[in-house]
């Protein structure tokens, strides 16, 4: 039987986001801290109105949650990676990252392939629009490193011919990254 096991990070690439859905070109974030990823889907809550001479609800409705969540940290903190989350100046001639007062906030889209599971199946989640803001973790001492800390708000995207919005979109792969066609014989 068939598993479908999300778990374990095998790699996390990011690139300008998109909301349209498509990207380009990815770039893997090297060194991803251990037990630093987290996503969270956000629940929404059902309000109800019940009339004050009636036991049932006269209408429901659904407020929407905070936007869902990619949290991670980053043992690596190369140039190319500190350009795409901070606002900074870098000289390549010196390799000073200079760090501007104004804070950024990266709009980016993220792509996590999972490690394969017990049968070698493998999801990997797309998360095409995203704010992303970035701090640090992590004390700095010898026996540690410090850590890029990554927030990412999931925002909507909608690709070319959908008439709907979508956050993020889960695909299972094969252990060697085919896409697994599970269309009923």
């Amino acid at each position: 039987m068939a598993t479908f096991v999300v778990g374990g990070i095998e790699k996390i690439e990011y690139a300008p986001a998109s909301a349209v859905g498509t990207v380009s070109s990815w770039k893997e974030i090297p060194n991803i801290a251990p037990d630093s990823v987290t996503f969270t889907r956000n629940q929404g809550a059902k309000s109800s109105i019940v009339p004050e001479d009636k036991d049932v609800a006269f209408i429901n409705f659904f407020t929407p949650a905070e936007g869902d969540t990619l949290v991670l940290a980053v043992l690596e903190q190369n140039p190319e990676l500190e350009q795409a989350l901070f606002n900074v100046e870098y000289a390549a001639a010196t390799t000073t990252t200079r760090f501007k007062a104004k804070e950024k906030i990266a709009n980016l889209a993220f792509r996590i392939t999972c490690r394969p599971m017990k049968d070698g199946r493998k999801a990997q989640i797309t998360m095409f629009n995203t704010d992303t803001q970035t701090g640090y973790a992590n004390n700095l001492t010898k026996t540690d490193a410090q850590r890029l800390a990554l927030t990412a708000t999931l925002g909507t995207y909608r690709k070319t011919g959908d008439t709907e919005d979508f956050v993020y979109e889960k695909t299972f792969l094969t252990s060697a990254g085919a896409v697994i066609d599970s269309t009923a014989a």
